[in-house]
């Protein structure tokens, strides 16, 4: 069956058993629509988790349920998992979900035992790692590393905004400069540019506030890196945290 990438309305009425061939476009239309938010548990998916969350029909196919954006909600995998109880698959993906971001076993064991915690610092070089209200452990990677990260890379940190520029542009919400969150002056630190782009939901930023930011995207501008915020990032004013 060939498949179509964006949402067709033609296919909300789609009366088969298998999912409409435009079911890519309206599973990123519907997960765009939310704020890539659980409907249930109100958790949001970042590009830094590791488990992607479900589009799920609140009145089941089986029921008579349809393919129409009114009838699709965004999920985690935990609360899919809990609505469609005893599905062997789900509930897999809600234990995967819920190990997100987790170091294993090995690495916990070997940092307890190492004699020299600060040397085992110092070799695995690892970013801090902090765990959020849902239980979800962020490694936060600091301001003046990003510009080393490849492009297209998932990162979460916390930032002093800088500088803030206006943009004539109609799909950019922000642009500006961050600082490293403990830095008062702009000299002598590095400077990231950003940009935020418009209708994704994301609060809007101020001068000298300072913010964590989870799942920003690194990319390049005009050679220089450059962090992303979208519809997978979140951004926390930093005093919540």
């Amino acid at each position: 069956m060939a498949t179509e990438t964006s949402y067709n309305p033609a296919y909300d009425d789609y009366t088969s058993n298998e999912y409409p061939p435009d079911w890519d476009g309206r599973r990123k239309a519907v997960l765009t629509r939310d704020g890539y938010t659980c409907q249930s548990c109100g958790v949001k998916s970042t590009r830094v988790d590791d488990v992607y969350f479900d589009v799920d029909h609140i009145v089941a196919k089986s029921d008579g349920g349809g393919h129409q954006l009114s009838n699709l909600q965004t999920l985690c995998p935990t609360c899919h998992a809990d609505k469609h109880a005893g599905n062997g698959k789900l509930e897999r993906r809600a234990r995967d979900w819920e190990r997100r971001n987790t170091r294993s076993l090995t690495w916990r064991v070997l940092r307890v035992l190492l004699v020299v915690p600060v040397l085992f610092n110092l070799l695995t070089s690892s970013p801090e790692s902090i765990t959020d209200e849902y239980g979800r452990e962020i490694e936060l990677t600091p301001v003046g590393s990003l510009p080393t990260l490849p492009t297209d890379h998932g990162v979460s940190t916390d930032v002093r905004v800088a500088t803030l520029w206006n943009s004539s542009s109609s799909s950019v919400q922000q642009v500006g400069l961050f600082a490293p969150v403990d830095s008062d002056r702009d000299d002598d630190v590095t400077l990231i540019r950003f940009v935020v782009w418009a209708d994704n939901g994301l609060r809007r930023l101020h001068e000298n506030e300072r913010y964590r930011l989870i799942g920003g995207r690194t990319n390049e501008y005009d050679g220089d890196a450059q962090l992303v915020l979208d519809g997978q990032s979140e951004i926390q004013p930093f005093g919540d945290n």
